[in-house]
């Protein structure tokens, strides 16, 4: 088995996807520009990973459980974890638009400080232009190259950061809004990622910010999507994950720089988590696939 990254390159589509995780703030999964035929839809489904689509010529919906919302050009909606939705291009005026999926610790904060939240996933844009440029630098960084990976991370940053200024400028008495649970969130977050390696218990943490466990986890989970002990585990092997990869550390050494005493229950997580072993991890080399045709790329590691 090989881990592949895919990139499909059509008249009307273009995709960058399954990039390797090797960051943990904020990283990058995939991105794309697709040309929409009429009355083409998606979902519904739920995605893995946060994801921003801006529409860049045309219209459509976009549908969450109930609330629909029309959009057109310099709009964007944000798709969050879990959560199951829809979207459609008009059957007249067709919409194009341009997409980025990524996650990790800071994702919550770079949406939250662009205007986007679970209650209003839209926002109007007046940076357009901008976005696609990043976009299509992206692309063009698709060679698995570690200058690339660079270059794909630094892009991602830049687009957020567009968007977040974008929203600044327009909304400024948005920028100190009231974050409520959203600010112990952030500060377990922190906490974690600097204390992974140790022993963490979820009451330690939740007496170590202030605030009851039962009140962390629920503010984590609205947040998050996931419970304070889930997201400590997925942080745990994403570093351990990188570890293997760009290390010669024996699998004990790891586990134990990732929290674990027991080389056999991080193993067992891990495999929990890959569907394969640390070792067999390891072994996996990386390549692209280059296609032509939309929907032709398949993830081996989906099979």
């Amino acid at each position: 088995m090989e881990l592949q990254v895919g990139y499909t390159d059509s008249a009307n589509y273009k995709c960058l996807e399954d990039l390797q995780r090797d960051y943990v703030d904020l990283y990058l999964s995939y991105c794309g520009i697709e040309n929409c035929e009429a009355g083409f839809g998606f979902g519904p489904q739920k995605r893995t990973e946060y994801v921003i689509h801006v529409i860049t010529k045309g219209k459509g919906f976009f549908q969450v459980g109930k609330e629909i919302y029309p959009l057109v050009k310099d709009q964007a909606f944000l798709i969050i974890p879990g959560v199951e939705c829809y979207y459609e291009a008009d059957k007249e005026d067709p919409w194009s638009y341009i997409w980025i999926g990524f996650n990790g610790l800071k994702s919550y904060e770079c949406i939250a400080n662009a205007g986007f939240s679970k209650e209003e996933p839209t926002i109007s844009l007046n940076c357009t232009d901008k976005l696609i440029t990043c976009i299509s630098k992206m692309l063009d960084a698709r060679q698995l190259t570690y200058a690339n990976e660079l270059k794909r991370g630094s892009l991602l940053m830049q687009f957020m950061a567009i968007i977040i200024e974008d929203y600044s400028l327009r909304d400024q008495e948005h920028i100190n809004y009231d974050y409520s649970g959203a600010v112990y969130v952030k500060h377990a977050i922190n906490f974690m990622s600097h204390n992974y390696s140790k022993k963490i218990k979820i009451n330690d943490l939740a007496n170590y910010i202030g605030i009851n466990r039962s009140y962390l986890t629920n503010s984590f989970k609205k947040a998050m999507g996931v419970s304070p002990q889930e997201f400590l585990v997925s942080l745990r092997m994403n570093k351990a994950a990188s570890l293997l990869q760009k290390t010669t550390l024996p699998i004990s050494t790891i586990a134990i720089q990732v929290g674990y005493d027991d080389p056999l229950a991080f193993s067992k997580i891990f495999k929990q988590k890959y569907s394969v072993s640390p070792k067999a991890f390891r072994e996996i080399p990386e390549h692209l696939v280059t296609l032509e045709k939309k929907n032709d790329y398949v993830n081996v590691r989906s099979l």
